[in-house]
Protein backbone atom coordinates (compact mmCIF):
# COMPACT_ATOMS: atom_id res chain seq x y z
CA UNK A 1 0.00 0.00 0.00
CA UNK A 2 1.22 3.45 -0.75
CA UNK A 3 1.28 5.97 1.80
CA UNK A 4 0.52 9.31 0.91
CA UNK A 5 2.07 12.53 3.39
CA UNK A 6 -0.11 15.06 1.85
CA UNK A 7 -3.02 16.24 3.68
CA UNK A 8 -6.58 15.69 1.90
CA UNK A 9 -6.42 19.77 0.87
CA UNK A 10 -3.05 19.15 -0.66
CA UNK A 11 -4.18 16.26 -2.35
CA UNK A 12 -7.07 18.05 -4.46
CA UNK A 13 -5.05 20.31 -5.68
CA UNK A 14 -2.08 18.16 -6.73
CA UNK A 15 -4.60 15.88 -8.47
CA UNK A 16 -5.61 18.66 -11.10
CA UNK A 17 -2.42 20.42 -12.14
CA UNK A 18 -4.05 22.36 -14.88
CA UNK A 19 -6.96 24.13 -13.06
CA UNK A 20 -7.13 27.97 -12.07
CA UNK A 21 -7.15 27.23 -8.29
CA UNK A 22 -3.64 25.21 -8.66
CA UNK A 23 -1.92 27.74 -10.32
CA UNK A 24 -3.36 30.38 -7.48
CA UNK A 25 -2.32 27.29 -4.05
CA UNK A 26 1.26 27.41 -6.06
CA UNK A 27 1.53 31.37 -5.56
CA UNK A 28 0.30 31.27 -2.01
CA UNK A 29 2.87 28.82 -1.06
CA UNK A 30 5.89 30.30 -2.51
CA UNK A 31 4.80 33.83 -1.37
CA UNK A 32 4.74 31.42 1.94
CA UNK A 33 7.88 30.26 2.00
CA UNK A 34 9.49 33.41 0.44
CA UNK A 35 8.28 34.94 3.30
CA UNK A 36 8.81 32.76 5.94
CA UNK A 37 4.86 32.71 6.38
CA UNK A 38 4.65 29.11 7.23
CA UNK A 39 6.85 29.22 10.46
CA UNK A 40 4.18 31.74 12.04
CA UNK A 41 0.90 30.90 13.94
CA UNK A 42 -2.36 32.06 11.96
CA UNK A 43 -2.81 35.70 13.77
CA UNK A 44 0.89 36.01 13.31
CA UNK A 45 0.01 35.42 9.65
CA UNK A 46 -3.14 37.56 9.25
CA UNK A 47 -1.19 40.56 10.91
CA UNK A 48 1.61 40.36 8.77
CA UNK A 49 -0.64 40.24 5.54
CA UNK A 50 -2.70 42.96 6.47
CA UNK A 51 0.97 45.19 7.30
CA UNK A 52 2.05 44.35 4.07
CA UNK A 53 -1.28 45.24 2.47
CA UNK A 54 -1.06 48.58 4.26
CA UNK A 55 2.35 49.94 3.46
CA UNK A 56 1.69 48.60 -0.86
CA UNK A 57 -1.42 50.48 -0.54
CA UNK A 58 -0.17 53.38 1.10
CA UNK A 59 2.77 53.40 -1.31
CA UNK A 60 0.61 53.79 -4.22
CA UNK A 61 -1.70 56.39 -3.10
CA UNK A 62 1.42 58.45 -2.56
CA UNK A 63 2.55 57.33 -5.93
CA UNK A 64 -0.71 58.24 -7.42
CA UNK A 65 -0.77 61.64 -5.23
CA UNK A 66 2.99 62.95 -6.13
CA UNK A 67 4.06 61.23 -9.02
CA UNK A 68 1.59 63.60 -11.34
CA UNK A 69 3.49 66.50 -10.24
CA UNK A 70 7.34 64.83 -10.19
CA UNK A 71 6.40 64.29 -13.32
CA UNK A 72 5.14 67.66 -14.76
CA UNK A 73 8.30 69.38 -12.67
CA UNK A 74 11.09 66.88 -14.93
CA UNK A 75 9.40 67.47 -18.35
CA UNK A 76 9.45 71.15 -17.65
CA UNK A 77 12.64 71.07 -16.82
CA UNK A 78 14.23 69.07 -20.34
CA UNK A 79 11.77 70.11 -22.88
CA UNK A 80 9.70 73.14 -24.08
CA UNK A 81 6.19 70.98 -23.90
CA UNK A 82 6.78 70.57 -20.10
CA UNK A 83 4.77 73.86 -19.30
CA UNK A 84 1.66 72.53 -21.59
CA UNK A 85 2.17 69.37 -19.87
CA UNK A 86 1.92 70.77 -15.90
CA UNK A 87 -0.35 72.74 -17.11
CA UNK A 88 -2.65 69.71 -18.01
CA UNK A 89 -2.19 67.88 -14.89
CA UNK A 90 -2.80 70.81 -12.88
CA UNK A 91 -6.60 71.94 -14.59
CA UNK A 92 -9.05 71.80 -11.77
CA UNK A 93 -12.03 70.28 -14.47
CA UNK A 94 -12.29 67.31 -16.33
CA UNK A 95 -13.71 69.48 -19.27
CA UNK A 96 -10.61 71.17 -19.51
CA UNK A 97 -8.25 68.13 -19.57
CA UNK A 98 -10.82 66.34 -22.29
CA UNK A 99 -10.01 70.01 -24.65
CA UNK A 100 -6.10 69.07 -24.15
CA UNK A 101 -4.25 70.37 -27.57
Amino acid sequence: AVVSTQSTGEQEYVKDRSGLKYFFWVIWMKYSLWTGLYCLEPWERRMFNISLIFVLSMSLYTAYIFMPGYIASTVSMGCATGDKLSQYLFKSSVSEKLFFC
